[in-house]
């Protein structure tokens, strides 16, 4: 692939030209459907870059994005990434590990320095969270408006998807909830096996003390206990 600005070749799959410095919207790629509906007055940019543009994406399942001019950035509504992953993973009948692999070696986006920024709706700080199994993506989300995509992150994401990334994330939960289900299965059959040997340990102290005790004392004793 080829830098539309310059003509020079793409190096590393990133946003970035590295001869002419132009970033390219990686993530706009095929999307003949979308539309720009102008400035968005209500989401501005985390990374202090103004107001965000708003995009549709018409369809059969039509969304709504917000888009950083300057930095290329993506404001995904709740629910909207996994609607876009899940349909570009229909496809996927089987895990493409080398192409999974590739994929985090060379990411489509240009690694940023850690840091929480701010929602692009409230200006709470988001949380961090890698999306999927080997996804190579750690997305900016806020629970209650969306989640943010740095430039040529959202790509990644629906290459992973259509390389069976879907299918690896669900076989990954899977093995952990088996894991899950067997250690809670040893917990409790170590509790049993110490409830037990409890049990056992109690009822040889009560006999010992049986065979010390007078009389009145033991009659004493056995009133307590069945009472």
């Amino acid at each position: 692939m080829n830098c539309p600005c310059c003509s020079a070749p793409l190096q590393g799959g990133g946003p970035d030209c590295r001869y002419c410095g132009s970033r390219l919207d990686l993530d706009q790629q095929g999307w003949r459907q979308l539309r720009s509906d102008g400035p968005n007055l209500r989401l501005q940019c985390p990374e202090g870059h103004g107001e965000l543009e708003s995009l549709a994406l018409d369809g059969a399942e039509p969304l709504e994005l917000g888009r950083c001019p300057t930095c290329l950035g993506l404001f995904l509504p709740l629910g909207a990434l996994e609607q876009l992953v899940e349909r570009e993973g229909r496809s996927a009948l089987q895990i493409d590990h080398r192409l999974i692999q590739a994929l985090t070696e060379t990411p489509r986006a240009v690694p940023a320095p850690l840091r929480y920024r701010s929602c692009p709706s409230c200006g709470v700080l988001m949380n961090r969270r890698l999306h999927g199994k080997r996804s190579g993506v750690v997305v900016d989300r806020c629970r209650d408006h969306g989640l943010w995509l740095d430039a040529g992150e959202l790509l990644q994401l629906l290459e992973w998807a259509k390389a069976g990334g879907a299918l690896l994330d669900l076989e990954h939960r899977r093995t952990e909830a088996e894991q899950a289900s067997r250690h809670q299965k040893h917990e409790r059959q170590e509790l049993q096996r110490f409830l037990a040997d409890s049990d056992a340990e109690q009822g040889r102290s009560w006999l010992d003390s049986l065979a010390r005790d007078d009389l009145g004392t033991l009659l004493l004793r056995l009133a307590r206990r069945l009472g």
